[in-house]
């Protein structure tokens, strides 16, 4: 649904207005949805953007194709959200919020594109907790990178099909919750730059912005990781 989420005057005033935001996520289980994760997502890039990439007064709008629109002096700015998860993850979390498998258990390893699994594959996995294959070297930062490629590329493509409007500035906002062991996206950056050219992503978006509960990576001109800046409610 369109309307206006915040408007603020200043600095200062940004920082007020995104602690009022309601940005909490609930379990899977207990009825996420997207507008929860985008909103979140939302309030996380406006906290740690730096001021200097900001105008005032400003307005953020909940809008379609793209989900958000930044309204400053300076132009309109369209964003995009995605979130960069594993389906079968995602269902196995589900099932795991609702009870079922160990407290403490092995992560599933997923892959980027991979088959859906039926209920009772999931339900399998999950009450045989099977170790499965480790990551050796390098692994999680080359199968993060392809993890966020697939994402974005899902994104290129439904933007490129019709129907998006186009801004002065558009960005694409990615939730990474996908899967692999603790790494710093540093050292990750030069994998899915690797990608990101590949794809050729400048054509659709002119800045990529993707976070996890801790970092900010951001992939315009020169890649940059930002600390993540959290609003002190629902954080």
């Amino acid at each position: 649904m369109a309307g206006v989420i915040l408007q603020a005057d200043t600095p200062t005033d940004l920082i007020v207005k995104l602690v009022q935001l309601d940005i909490s996520v609930p379990a899977r289980a207990e009825g996420r949805t997207n507008h929860h994760t985008e909103r979140y997502c939302l309030a996380h890039l406006m906290a740690t953007l730096p001021e200097a990439r900001l105008a005032f007064p400003l307005t953020l709008t909940h809008s379609d194709k793209p989900d958000f629109l930044l309204n400053m002096p300076t132009g309109m700015v369209g964003i995009e959200h995605t979130e960069a998860v594993s389906e079968n993850v995602a269902r196995a979390e589900f099932f795991r919020e609702k009870g079922l498998g160990p407290d403490v258990y092995f992560p599933l390893r997923a892959r980027p594109g991979e088959p859906r699994k039926t209920a009772v594959q999931l339900r399998s996995e999950i009450k045989t907790d099977a170790p499965g294959p480790g990551w050796v070297g390098d692994a999680p930062q080359r199968e993060w990178a392809a993890a966020m490629a697939h994402s974005i590329k899902g994104k290129m493509s439904k933007v490129m099909a019709g129907g998006f409007r186009r801004y002065p500035a558009n960005w694409l906002l990615v939730y990474d919750n996908w899967r692999v062991p603790p790494f710093d996206y540093a050292d990750a950056v030069p994998y899915l730059v690797s990608c990101l050219k590949e794809l050729d992503v400048s054509r659709v978006f002119d800045a990529i912005f993707i976070h996890d509960d801790s970092q900010m990576c951001e992939f315009s001109e020169t890649p940059i990781v930002h600390t993540l800046v959290k609003p002190a409610r629902g954080s």
